[in-house]
């Protein structure tokens, strides 16, 4: 029963620190009560939400390119093999 009670009190501390320390990043947490961004502190999410979109769409987007420019390269060099052939 101790170490029941253990458990659930590690638990319910785990469960009252954790949404404190997770809640955001220090940027956001420094960030948001300032308020001196144009359009006050709602603009503040707009602009990271955007900020992310763009960090996850650059690499993909080089990644894409990369792979697009190798695939046409292949593909010509077996059509001037094919035509090469009589």
């Amino acid at each position: 029963m101790k170490r029941l009670s253990r458990v659930l009190l590690v638990l319910l501390v785990v469960a009252l620190v954790l949404p404190a320390v997770a809640a955001a990043c220090p940027n956001c947490k420094d960030a948001i009560p300032d308020g001196e961004y144009p359009g006050g502190s709602a603009s503040l999410g707009v602009g990271f939400y955007y900020s992310i979109l763009l960090m996850i769409a650059v690499p993909w987007t080089a990644i894409s390119t990369v792979a697009f420019l190798i695939y046409r390269k292949h593909r010509r060099l077996r059509l001037a093999a094919s035509e090469a052939r009589p």
